[in-house]
């Protein structure tokens, strides 16, 4: 090997590294914001087990459970269940959506850093 290939493999490395740590450091999520047709729909803490019945557009109805500090969805009535299929969510940005009734949860962090994106 040249001078170059090992350059250029140490190069890939520490770049793979670099993206693995950022995706592996996300905050633990702390609440579940649902949203129904792009309104807020509730709030909910991860750390209280419960299961909340959601209707939305078409009446299409979501059961979405809250266990183990996660959220998901565990059946639906709409034709493709993506959102049953998507799993447990459990990190700060994280979200399941069920376009067919217009249904968004997403998980924040309670420690939010401050910063969405940094750009120039």
């Amino acid at each position: 090997m040249k001078k170059r290939d090992i350059i250029l493999i140490i190069s890939l490395l520490l770049i793979s590294g670099l993206g693995y740590c950022l995706s592996v450091n996300r905050l633990a999520g702390g609440s579940a914001y649902i949203y129904i047709e792009g309104n807020l729909y509730d709030v909910y803490d991860l750390k209280q087990p419960q299961t909340i019945r959601i209707e939305g557009r078409g009446g299409i109805i979501d059961d979405v459970v809250i266990e183990n500090n996660g959220i998901y969805v565990k059946s639906a009535t709409c034709p493709y269940r993506e959102c049953v299929k998507s799993g447990r969510i459990s990190r700060d940005g994280e979200s399941i959506c069920c376009l067919p009734a217009q249904i968004l949860i997403v998980v924040r962090s309670d420690e939010g850093t401050g910063y969405d994106a940094i750009t120039k």
